[in-house]
């Protein structure tokens, strides 16, 4: 039995807009809604959300070349259906409940040099422990922003609406590593889903979460910007 050969690559995403990545809880009695950050108050994203977001911009991408009657290798024949496109994107993040695993491994997304960050960050918090702290530390990423419910018919703030959530600060970089199986078809799929995604985390219709993602290979190249070049090739 042959061994899969697995590539490596970096996902890199860009905050454009202060981004949301909703931790399901709170924060004492003062923040309703709050994000997810380590123990030092660095915030991160997971990479169960990040893979999920990848694999629904995967599906938009197919379903935007199959209406347009773009076949590409493998990925659309012509009597294909959305069967056959979810199948295929399945097969590449892998499905809920399945016993096959896919051929694709996410790291968590965290930001730009970390570990040296993390370790300065943790020898201050031991060293300057009333200066230095997690609740210190979280405002140089993240922010507090207030919102309240309208309502529909009165055009204003309803009563008691009022949340306070914390989101992550834009113009932050975070990377990645991923993994997956050395095969074109993948490859450029998961490449197209990166150059498709614009938005993650949740209040997008608020305005949050706006970002660029990249796919980085093991020589610094960018190659989301070379896939819908290599892509045209196939549909001349």
């Amino acid at each position: 039995m042959h061994s899969t050969i697995m590539k490596q690559y970096t996902i890199e995403i860009e905050l454009k807009s202060d981004t949301f990545i909703g931790s399901g809880e709170g924060f004492g009695a003062t923040i309703d809604s709050d994000i997810l950050f380590d123990d030092m108050g660095i915030p991160y994203i997971p990479a169960k959300r990040i893979k999920g977001c990848l694999k629904d911009s995967a599906s938009q991408v197919c379903r935007m070349f199959k209406d347009s009657d773009i076949d590409l290798p493998k990925l659309l024949d012509k009597d294909n259906g959305i069967e056959a496109i979810d199948d295929f994107v399945n097969s590449v993040f892998g499905k809920s409940g399945s016993d096959r695993s896919a051929p694709i491994y996410f790291a968590n997304l965290v930001i730009e040099e970390y570990d040296e960050n993390y370790k300065w960050l943790q020898y201050l918090a031991q060293e300057y422990k009333f200066l230095v702290s997690r609740d210190t530390i979280l405002p140089s990423f993240t922010m507090l922003r207030r919102q309240t419910a309208i309502g529909e018919e009165t055009g204003i703030a309803k009563n008691n609406s009022l949340r306070t959530i914390r989101v992550i600060k834009k113009g932050l970089t975070f990377n990645g590593h991923i993994s997956i199986a050395d095969d074109s078809d993948n490859i450029n799929l998961l490449a197209l889903s990166c150059l498709n995604l614009k938005n993650i985390g949740t209040k997008r219709n608020r305005g949050f979460g706006n970002v660029e993602c990249k796919l980085i290979d093991k020589q610094a190249v960018d190659i989301t910007n070379n896939i819908l070049k290599e892509l045209s090739k196939c549909t001349d």
